[in-house]
């Protein structure tokens, strides 16, 4: 049924009504906020973000570039609730309508700061704050690994301090994104790579320094991330904690070694100023000479003491004294050793005369005979019989003989 009336509405077709209508969108809704929940969320490997966001009235299509999609401190969920920013856009090729995000915020007051608390508390009772498990700061570093952006100012403060503090310490950058999706991965995989490094590696550092300079609390949100915290707890390598100004605190402040207020302040804790070792190391060579000089003072006073004793008023007196105890001593050594001698030279005669009388030859030499049969000696007659061969064993020599009756 076409309208009636005398104004006719003018005849448009698809293509001019499509143009007007993105021209008519595009300028009126060029700079938007909307506020609501995410749903169907994808991103694909080009790093582009296809997404709904929805209430309970309507649902809108919504893209996100990849730019923007890098530029997130967070990782969109579906069911999350957000404010978006963007612009609205009409393709018309297909009629299709959409919301270009340029930007992305959990919705809701105190959000992020409820995550705070929430993934601080967890931590917490895990014991992944504890003093116990803060690894002690090496005094003077031989590396330095420093984790953070490669191109902000932080890391020229960093380095410029080191060198003036210490410039014997080396330091090595590891730049890695601190802001924005993926900066979170990228922060554990430096400090992955640093505790990957061997022992006896010359890269491998004894101190690690990770942070960023300062910003809002959703530019910090990569250092409230779980996944850094317990990178940083599971580090092998003392961690300094340098994140944004003096006010600012992140979960990787707690679980870190060391929380520095600010990456400068990071860099003074590191490394000791070279001047205060230098004074030090002048305070205590002054201190060891002065011990010195007072200790050749008092052996001197003490051989003075001795030089005026009697002893070294005489001391050719004290030599000859002591040249007469020796002879004595040599004296009675002598007679000691001459008397010794002379018992013991009797002792030997007295025992050769002895065994001299217990000689098995000796009763033969006076004209007896040992009479032995089979090489065993005949203690009595009753051994033999008639026609027994025995031997006459005589102090000279032996013969055989035969028993008759």
């Amino acid at each position: 049924m076409e309208p009636s009336g005398n104004t006719a509405s003018p005849l448009l077709t698809v293509g001019d009504f499509a143009r007007r209508a993105r021209q008519f969108i595009e300028s009126e809704f060029n700079r938007v906020w909307i506020e609501g929940e995410i749903s169907n969320f994808k991103q694909y490997s080009s790093g582009h973000c296809y997404f709904t966001l929805k209430d309970a009235e309507a649902q809108l299509r919504c893209v996100m570039w990849r730019n923007t999609a890098r530029a997130l401190y967070f990782t969109p969920q579906d069911g999350m609730h957000v404010k978006l920013f963007g612009k609205a856009s009409f393709y018309e090729k297909r009629g299709d309508f959409q919301i270009v995000a340029q930007s992305l915020k959990h919705a809701g007051e105190g959000t992020l700061q409820q995550a705070f608390e929430a993934l601080k508390n967890k931590l917490a009772a895990e014991g992944l704050f504890d003093e116990s498990h803060k690894k002690p700061k090496p005094y003077i570093p031989t590396r330095i690994g420093i984790i953070t952006s490669g191109s902000g100012a932080a890391i020229q403060d960093v380095l410029s301090i080191l060198g003036r503090r210490f410039p014997l310490t080396e330091a090595l950058v590891c730049p890695v994104q601190v802001q924005g999706a993926g900066s979170a991965k990228s922060i554990c995989e430096a400090l992955e790579a640093f505790n990957g490094i061997p022992a006896d590696d010359p890269l491998r550092a004894d101190l690690l320094i990770v942070g960023r300079g300062g910003g809002s609390l959703e530019d910090l949100w990569s250092f409230n991330e779980e996944s850094v915290a317990r990178a940083i707890y599971a580090s092998e390598i003392p961690v300094i904690s340098a994140v944004g100004h003096e006010t600012d605190f992140t979960i990787a402040d707690f679980v870190a070694d060391f929380r520095a207020a600010t990456p400068s302040m990071a860099a003074e804790i590191a490394v000791p100023n070279q001047q205060e070792i230098k004074a030090f190391i002048e305070g205590s060579l002054y201190r060891s000479a002065q011990r010195l000089l007072q200790h050749i003072e008092q052996h001197k006073l003490h051989i003075q003491h001795l030089t005026q004793r009697h002893a070294f008023n005489r001391p050719v007196d004290q030599l000859l004294q002591l040249k007469q105890r020796t002879q004595d001593m040599l004296l009675r050594l002598e007679r000691s050793g001459v008397q010794y001698l002379k018992h013991k030279r009797e002792q030997v005669h007295q025992a050769e005369r002895q065994l001299s009388l217990l000689d098995p030859r000796l009763p033969l030499k006076k004209g007896y005979a040992l009479v032995e049969q089979d090489a065993t000696l005949v203690r009595s007659a009753k051994q033999l019989t008639p026609e027994s061969v025995v031997t006459l064993r005589f102090h000279d020599g032996s013969k055989s003989a035969v028993i008759d009756d």
